[in-house]
């Protein structure tokens, strides 16, 4: 019988384990056996080792949730551990492909069963994250996946957007950091995050200090604000407030100035809409429109 491969998995690489697809994993493994021609892929360590940078590596277990014992398939849960550079050479490589297949043979009732690997290699001058992302794209990373992947934009403005993405949602940020530009998509983040694109191919998407400043100030006004909370916080919100800006000339004292006059009663009036409705990014700056006439009386 082959050895089972010790692998560890990378910072960026879907580290956000769902606990379904681990049992949907080991329920097919327990009643099909383990299918040959479905290998774990891995990078093997040594090679890893110089495509890492300053990426973390992760050793994760699947352990007994309550109670004392062995991890049961219906009693479990994923504990994850960053491992020490020196231990490193320690491990057989990273996980490529087969996360939760991998994490679905630790349970003890899979002990007899053997898997089969596969090595990859990484094509020289290739992040290593991109180069998962892009063998996996058959099995298609969310939006998600890669706003949270680490993968650098080499773009320090982009950058910066997808670092806020980790707190806010994407949509939310795109929007706010898109002051006088055009909208930053998924799609060209994508694109160059895998590397067949590069920011100068957007030439209309224009991010600069000038989109960070009035991003971070518009963000810090509702950071601080009163009222608004983080729910509120969402793509249709931020592009009406985009539109907004474009619509006052680009003023952002006074798109400010009008996020600070909404208060619960302005919030009722101006932006709850009628039942059956909801609010686009039209109906905010209609709103907005609408919240800071009110106040010039």
């Amino acid at each position: 019988m082959n050895k089972r491969l010790n692998l560890l998995f990378i910072e960026g690489n879907r580290q956000n384990i769902d606990k379904e697809n681990v049992r949907a994993c080991y329920n097919k493994i327990k009643n099909l056996g383990y299918i040959e021609s479905m290998p774990i892929e891995y990078i093997p360590m040594d090679e890893a080792i110089e495509k890492i940078g300053d990426r973390k590596l992760f050793k994760m277990s699947v352990e007994r949730n309550v109670g004392k014992g062995e991890a049961i398939i219906s009693n479990f849960k994923i504990t994850l551990e960053v491992v020490k550079q020196e231990d490193y050479l320690n491990y057989d490589g990273v996980c490529e492909d087969g996360q939760h297949r991998d994490l679905a043979l630790q349970f003890p009732a899979l002990n007899e069963v053997q898997p089969t690997y596969t090595e990859v290699h990484i094509p020289a001058n290739m992040d290593i994250v991109s180069y998962i992302a892009l063998r996996n794209n058959g099995k298609v990373w969310n939006n998600g996946d890669f706003y949270n992947s680490g993968i650098s934009t080499n773009n320090k403005e982009m950058d910066y957007i997808l670092s806020l993405c980790k707190k806010y949602k994407a949509a939310f940020i795109f929007a706010l950091y898109t002051f006088g530009t055009i909208n930053l998509t998924s799609k060209q983040i994508k694109s160059i995050q895998l590397g067949y694109k590069k920011t100068s191919d957007y030439g209309k998407l224009q991010l600069n200090k000038s989109t960070r400043e009035t991003g971070d100030k518009i963000l810090n006004a509702l950071k601080e604000h009163k009222f608004l909370s983080e729910d509120r916080f969402n793509g249709r919100f931020a592009q009406g407030l985009k539109q907004y800006y474009n619509e006052v000339g680009n003023d952002e004292q006074k798109v400010i100035d009008t996020i600070n006059l909404i208060d619960k009663e302005q919030w009722d009036k101006h932006f709850t809409p009628k039942q059956g409705q909801s609010m686009e990014a039209k109906s905010y700056v209609e709103a907005f429109k609408a919240l800071y006439a009110d106040f010039e009386g």
